[in-house]
């Protein structure tokens, strides 16, 4: 592959994830709006022990939700730097973005049914959780620039 087209290969990649990114970021924005829509809405009503119950499983699984992506995108991305091809590399690099972004909107979800669920209080700390976690996992350029070193 010439230089130019890696280039604009390695662009159109980064242009990629940088939208599938934005998307999901702003999805937990989504999820915050939602939440405080439906909040009076739900057909039911979870007593207090029940919903303290549900907060600790939430958070508890956000603390191991958080903890397998950061392994997840490690892992990947070690396994993309031993990629002899670019293509596969990049190919490798996607997955590695977009599994740890979905892993991260895990949180979210569980701060939008706290928030559904009346526990405003619990449910915004793991929608911000989210977002960070995004943040984190964000496409980051010199990533991908590590790659082009690649055939």
């Amino acid at each position: 592959m010439k230089r130019e087209e890696r280039t604009e290969y390695i662009g159109k990649t980064w242009n990629i994830l940088n939208l599938i990114w934005f998307a999901m970021f702003f999805s937990v924005l989504g999820y915050t709006v939602l939440g405080l829509f439906l909040k009076g809405y739900v057909g039911f009503e979870f007593g207090e022990e029940s919903l303290n119950r549900l907060r600790t499983l939430f958070y508890l699984l956000s603390i191991g939700t958080i903890t397998y992506s950061v392994y997840a995108r490690r892992s990947y991305l070690r396994r993309a730097g031993k990629e002899k091809k670019l293509e596969k590399a990049l190919e490798v690099y996607r997955i590695a973005v977009i599994v740890s972004l979905a892993i991260s909107e895990f949180i979210g979800i569980f701060g939008f049914l706290l928030l559904v669920l009346g526990d405003r209080f619990y449910g915004f700390p793991l929608l911000i959780t989210s977002g960070l976690t995004m943040l984190y996992h964000r496409p980051k350029r010199s990533e991908i620039l590590s790659l082009q070193s690649l055939k």
